[in-house]
């Protein structure tokens, strides 16, 4: 499978260094914090959905990367809501900037 990477995306972000055992770009996403201008944070997010996706992932990466720097609400502030906001808004949101 395709994976998501830094060049796909479209948004600048803060590109800090993080050991590979992290919590914040590895293992299973949990209430750890979460940064959605520290591009390997963005990352992990995206690639923790993508490991579900069974069509292209270069779309799929990129209306998440969306939903995350245009639509995500400032009150969201750890790993599991911020997965959870995608998937219960999924569907309602084009990828466009809400206004």
């Amino acid at each position: 499978m395709d994976t998501f990477s830094k060049e796909d995306l479209m948004y600048e972000y803060a590109w800090s260094t993080y050991k590979k055992d992290d919590p914040r770009i590895s293992g299973i996403p949990d209430t750890t914090e979460f940064n959605r201008k520290e591009g390997q944070e963005v990352l992990f997010i995206i690639s923790s959905l993508t490991d579900h996706v069974a069509w292209g992932v270069e779309g799929f990466g990129s209306k998440v990367e969306k939903m995350i720097h245009d639509q995500l609400p400032e009150e969201i502030q750890n790993q599991e809501e911020t997965i959870r906001w995608i998937k219960e808004n999924w569907k309602n949101s084009s990828g466009e900037k809400l206004r």
